[in-house]
């Protein structure tokens, strides 16, 4: 488990998707793209802006938080970072609020190395709410196929 997850222990039941997709780009590239926590509001169809706010007691220490304003007038999610490594392109955060069927979900991005191009794989863990197991899963594998789709969209231009 990521650093950032260390005192949470998921559930038996916890729900996991993990979604990747190939990205004719050099990993640097892509994590240019996609490696600033606000950044998603650049490649995420269902995003129409992200609210960033930080607050830093010292040098070492930085808590980000990202306000999602979802299209459609859905409300905004707020998600906190929870761990970043840009030496391994990688980042994870958790979900604190608003509209998404689960709970206590706990996720990452992270760009890895693919011959001349890139991997980019969004993986998640939670508990669903307000809807079945199976619906929750949907739910978050149809929100990682539209970021992953949204990213390769983005680094060809």
């Amino acid at each position: 488990m990521a650093a950032g997850c260390i005192g949470f222990s998921a559930s038996a039941s916890a729900l996991e998707v993990t979604r990747s997709r190939d990205i004719a780009a050099p990993p640097a590239a892509v994590w240019a793209l996609v490696g600033d926590f606000c950044a998603i509001g650049k490649w995420h169809p269902q995003v129409e802006r992200c609210i960033l706010s930080s607050d830093e007691d010292d040098e070492s220490v930085r808590v980000q938080v990202r306000g999602l304003v979802v299209k459609g007038g859905l409300g905004t999610i707020v998600e906190v970072e929870t761990g970043r490594d840009e030496a391994a392109m990688t980042y994870s955060y958790s979900f604190v609020q608003g509209p998404l069927p689960v709970s206590a979900y706990n996720a990452s991005l992270s760009v890895r190395p693919n011959g001349a191009g890139s991997t980019v794989i969004l993986s998640g863990t939670f508990d669903a709410a307000g809807m079945s197991d199976a619906e929750a899963v949907a739910d978050i594998a149809g929100v990682y196929e539209q970021g992953l789709a949204g990213i390769a969209r983005e680094a060809s231009h």
